[in-house]
């Protein structure tokens, strides 16, 4: 049986990378990044979860970054931006101002 589009359905949403990392009192915190900033900040035929294994090790550093100075309160998952991405290039990943 053929698939037909569903009246009303939602367009497709963005692809969001995520892992997860924990803090120093083992909480665990979900950080996601989607695949259209990888692919801006890397435009390497690679795909998206090659560009996220690539990079890890800088998105890591500019979530515990990004962690340390949102509020204590917030539990959501961390998202890094394009923005993120552009100051951590431009500071030698050094993530300095606030989103």
């Amino acid at each position: 049986m053929p698939l037909n589009t569903k009246n009303g359905a939602t367009a497709p949403k963005e692809l969001g990378l995520f892992w997860p990392m924990q803090t120093l009192e083992g909480k665990t915190i979900d950080v996601y990044v989607y695949a259209s900033t990888l692919q801006w900040f890397d435009a390497d035929p690679v795909g998206s979860v090659g560009l996220l294994k690539r990079h890890r090790a800088l998105l890591e550093t500019i979530a515990s970054e990004k962690f340390d100075r949102r509020n204590p309160t917030d539990a959501g998952p961390l998202h890094i931006s394009e923005e993120d991405l552009h100051r951590a290039r431009t500071t030698d990943g050094v993530v300095d101002d606030d989103e």
